[in-house]
């Protein structure tokens, strides 16, 4: 991981919170809300808002300017393909209180994709691999006393053809995300 200690005051103020995420579009991130709602119904807990809504493929953390061009460097350098991801299913994280919904499957291309990118980030810009095994979800609320009722859910379709990296500011309201870099999935390998 980055030292983030050495840096100075004077680029201190330039760090930023980031992460790279796939990012659905409006449509689909309504949709994705929509099953929140049927979910939780009256339920007490904090649902994120419909256009925060992603799948987070690597978090970089707080950064200085220099880090942050290292990984957009390195996420211009990978390759992979467009996939389709079927969100079909919610689940439970007791331990965090959390509500998410995924894909029953994870498709081939996605897992290549967070573990090319982890390394990556690891190999070139010295960040730590993650350990964790990588679970494709997108969170849709917090703070959820309990499971809710198994229910079914529509599948939503999502064509995946690009992932992005986005800034992270947190504030009274919650996180503010704002988009701060994109690169397509092209299927296209990088020649020598």
């Amino acid at each position: 991981m980055p030292n983030i200690c050495a840096m100075t005051d004077e680029n201190a103020d330039q760090r930023q919170r980031l992460f790279f995420a796939l990012w659905p579009d409006a449509e689909i991130q309504g949709a994705l809300a929509e099953h929140a709602c049927q979910a939780l119904d009256r339920r007490r807990a904090r649902r994120l808002p419909a256009e925060n809504l992603h799948i987070t493929l690597a978090f970089l953390g707080e950064v200085d300017a220099d880090t942050r061009a290292c990984a957009e460097a390195t996420a211009a350098g990978l390759s992979g393909e467009p996939f389709g991801l079927s969100i079909d299913r919610l689940g439970y994280w007791p331990q965090k209180n959390l509500l998410w919904a995924g894909p029953s499957t994870t498709p081939s291309a996605l897992e290549r994709l967070a573990a090319d990118l982890g390394e990556a980030l690891a190999s070139d810009c010295g960040f730590e691999r993650e350990q964790r095994a990588f679970k494709a979800h997108l969170t849709l609320a917090r703070k959820v006393p309990k499971m809710p009722p198994r229910i079914a859910i529509e599948p939503v379709d999502w064509p995946v053809e690009r992932f992005v990296l986005v800034a992270s500011e947190t504030g009274p309201q919650g996180a503010t995300y704002t988009i701060v870099g994109e690169w397509p999935l092209t299927g296209d390998t990088a020649s020598d």
